[in-house]
């Protein structure tokens, strides 16, 4: 399937090319395309994303099902779903035949309850991970699930796009980021929900990384061990096989360089170094630091330039 074009070659197009190239991010929904194409221009794709989430949204309920039943059942027969689709639905080979039983049953209790197909943002999650969150949801108020279904499929046109048009390079500060947040719980200094607040704070502010997604929702998809996402996280960036001596080190030259930049006061950063990295110097510092309360201006001195000397820089 070819490429999605740059956002200014999206708006040039005729309403007829327009839902040719924007119809498979939707599985095809026809009367939801052409009312995308309706409110062009967009300045960007996250303003075209935006309009879609408003337009889904706002627009009559039987166009609102038409767009839900577009999308295939999750469990569907591998012979009669789009490309797409059989990559977000992880259709893995199994022999677990009860998978596929029990989201077929999950799958029309939860129509004959709603009156429209449930669709998630799957993420290439196995089809055995999709079971209690369908079961989840057949608990949900009718109005609240039509709307996450709703913002679950612009959500899985976004990945399709980035899909279809290639992974984006993340600019080094955000690769920074996430690697410093999941270094933080490598170490211990923040636990499971606090990884997770992270990843929702950087989504928040407006990154834009496929694993980071799939890392924000493993509490919904009741992911048991945060190791293999965080793994493919950090591969994605460029990280592949970050383990936690590397994640001390990278703390410890942040704190340092935080040190330097008169972030922290210098026994702070010199407390967390000596924590995270076990670095005998900045250890003896802060146990030099606590006992000395007379000496604690030329400590400070002291610290700074051992900060100096950790990130390899002249003073």
């Amino acid at each position: 399937m070819a490429g999605i074009p740059p956002i200014e070659e999206v708006n040039a197009l005729d309403a007829e090319a327009f839902r040719g190239t924007l119809a498979p991010l939707f599985e095809r929904a026809p009367r939801f395309v052409a009312r995308l194409g309706e409110g062009r221009p967009f300045e960007s794709e996250d303003e075209l994303f935006d309009a879609a989430r408003a337009i889904a949204r706002e627009m009559s309920e039987s166009e609102q099902i038409e767009l839900l039943d577009a999308h295939p059942r999750i469990g569907a027969d591998t012979a009669v779903v789009s490309d797409l689709s059989r990559r977000e639905q992880g259709q893995e080979e199994t022999n677990d035949t009860w998978v596929g039983e029990e989201l077929l049953a999950l799958n029309e209790a939860y129509e004959s309850r709603f009156g429209y197909r449930f669709v998630v943002f799957v993420a290439g999650r196995p089809r055995a991970d999709i079971i209690p969150l369908l079961e989840r949801a057949l608990h949900a108020d009718r109005d609240e699930e039509l709307r996450r279904g709703l913002d679950d499929v612009v959500l899985i046109a976004r990945d399709r796009m980035d899909a279809l048009r290639g992974p984006r390079p993340l600019r080094e500060a955000l690769r920074e980021a996430i690697a410093l947040e999941t270094s933080r719980w490598m170490v211990g200094e923040i636990d499971r929900d606090g990884l997770i607040r992270a990843t929702h704070r950087l989504i928040d502010e407006g990154v834009e990384s496929p694993g980071l997604l799939t890392l924000s929702l493993a509490n919904e998809a009741n992911e048991p061990d945060l190791g293999p996402p965080v793994a493919r996280l950090m591969s994605e960036i460029g990280l592949g096989g970050w383990d936690e001596a590397q994640a001390r080190q990278l703390l410890a030259l942040h704190t340092a360089a935080s040190i330097l930049g008169e972030l922290n006061q210098p026994i702070d950063g010199a407390r967390r170094i000596a924590s995270v990295s076990s670095n005998a110097q900045f250890s003896e510092l802060v146990r030099r630091w606590e006992i000395d309360a007379a000496g604690r201006d030329g400590l400070d001195a002291e610290i700074r330039h051992a900060a100096v000397e950790l990130l390899g820089e002249e003073e």
